[in-house]
């Protein structure tokens, strides 16, 4: 069932010579599975605001994308801002990611392809590149039925099993002044922030059924991901879809 990430020599791979990207490939079937973007931002740090822009950009439309932004909160006392969307759980969960992987120390913007470990630097090529080189996750069946999410693994887990996340954003492009900082006076895309992250459970393998609760904010999504270990690789995802039936009575 894993479906890894391609190493970042095949990203490099499709940079082309003179450092430019090479042409992006068709957008892919989403009956294939997903490929996760997750980006690490800050109101506070002045590199992101063009990276957000970015990533609103390359995502929106997507149906093959699923892209998470999370807001973390280390830089908002040295730089006297309180960025509105940052939250301990996030600074947390891109410290695993650091602990695991290349990079030496957390930094903002810091992009994660499918939980790979790999440091990317930011830049619109680079980030194309490591994109379209990406594999598709296997599929998570993940259905909202009145005030819960089901969720219905199956087939073989990683050594030691996988976490359940559930991670639920506010859904689109969010548009914020920011009024004092680094960023003073800009006017800040944001897209998919991610709002709350709930442990659904631990997969060890075969046919499993995990329960979440949904949000109390309706204006909210939700997606699944399941990651081999604390900073690991994702082996699936999948966004989470209404019951048909709850669907038509609203």
């Amino acid at each position: 069932m894993s479906i890894f990430a391609v190493p970042i020599i095949a990203v490099l791979a499709l940079v082309q010579a003179n450092g430019q990207a090479a042409a992006p490939a068709p957008e892919r079937d989403p009956s294939a599975g997903l490929v996760v973007a997750e980006l690490f931002t800050s109101q506070a740090c002045r590199f992101c605001p063009s990276a957000n822009a970015w990533f609103a950009d390359a995502a929106e439309g997507r149906a093959d994308m699923l892209a998470l932004a999370y807001g973390v909160d280390y830089w908002d006392v040295i730089h006297g801002w309180r960025d509105e969307y940052a939250h301990p759980d996030f600074a947390a969960r891109q410290k695993a990611y650091v602990k695991a992987g290349e990079a030496r120390r957390v930094f903002t913007p810091h992009f994660v392809i499918n939980g790979g470990p790999e440091r990317i630097r930011f830049s619109p090529e680079r980030m194309q590149a490591a994109f379209e080189a990406a594999a598709p996750l296997a599929q998570v069946s993940a259905v909202r039925d009145n005030g819960a999410i089901t969720i219905h693994l199956e087939g073989a887990a990683p050594e030691g099993g996988a976490d359940v996340w559930v991670i639920h954003f506010a859904p689109g492009r969010h548009v914020r002044v920011i009024e004092t900082g680094a960023n003073e006076g800009v006017e800040m895309t944001h897209y998919n922030m991610v709002r709350a992250i709930e442990h659904a459970g631990l997969w060890s393998g075969g046919v499993q059924t995990f329960e979440a609760a949904w949000p109390d904010d309706a204006s909210l999504s939700s997606a699944v991901l399941v990651q081999a270990g604390e900073g690991g690789r994702l082996v699936a995802a999948g966004r989470v879809t209404r019951n048909s039936a709850v669907a038509q009575r609203h």
